[in-house]
C-alpha cells in the first residue's frame, strides 16, 4: 500500500489550523450527554447505584454516551444481587423437593447474577484487579522527584 504524501509536522501552520477549527467547536460536558435511562429509573435500587457511581465514571472517562446502555445493565444486575439476596434470605438455601433437600432456585440464580455482575463491573474498571490494570493520568514527575529527594535527605541525616 502507497503513501499519501509527507507526515505531517506536529508543529506546522497547517495542524495549529486544523486544531484551532477543532477547538472552536463548543462541547457540551459529558455529563449532560450521559443521561440515566428511564428503565434504570424507574426500578429504586438500580436507580441508587447509578446515581452512586456514575459520577465518577464519567469523571474518569470509563462511562460515556455509547456505553450507557452496558452500565444499565450493571445497574440492573446490582439490583438483581440485591433483591435476589434477600428473598434467600427469607426463604432460605435449601428447599425441600420429592427427592429431598436441595439447592434452592433463587441461591443460583443469586449465584449467576453475582457472577454476571462482576463481568460487567470489571469491564467498567470496578474491581480492584480492573482498577489496577486501567492506564492511569500521566504525571508530570514532580511528586515523585521530590518524594525521592526527600528520602535522600532523611538518608543522609541518618548516616551522617
Amino acid at each position: 500500500m502507497g503513501t499519501r504524501g509527507p507526515r505531517p509536522q506536529p508543529g506546522s501552520s497547517e495542524s495549529i489550523r486544523g486544531r484551532n477549527t477543532l477547538s472552536r467547536r463548543p462541547r457540551p460536558p459529558a455529563e449532560a450527554l450521559v443521561v440515566e435511562p428511564e428503565h434504570v429509573a424507574a426500578r429504586a435500587l438500580a436507580s441508587v447505584f447509578w446515581h452512586d457511581h456514575a459520577g465518577a465514571l464519567i469523571a474518569s472517562g470509563r462511562l460515556r454516551p455509547e456505553l450507557v446502555e452496558s452500565f444499565a445493565i450493571l445497574c440492573h444486575l446490582f439490583a438483581d444481587c440485591r433483591q435476589l439476596a434477600t428473598q434467600l434470605a427469607e426463604e432460605g438455601w435449601i428447599t425441600a423437593t420429592d427427592k429431598g433437600q436441595a439447592a434452592s432456585p433463587v441461591a443460583r440464580l443469586l449465584r449467576d447474577a453475582r457472577r454476571d455482575y462482576l463481568t460487567y463491573a470489571k469491564e467498567f474498571g470496578m474491581t480492584a484487579a480492573a482498577d489496577s490494570r486501567l492506564p492511569q493520568d500521566a504525571t508530570d514527575g514532580k511528586e515523585e522527584t521530590s518524594r525521592e529527594e526527600a528520602l535522600l535527605a532523611r538518608l543522609k541525616v541518618r548516616h551522617a
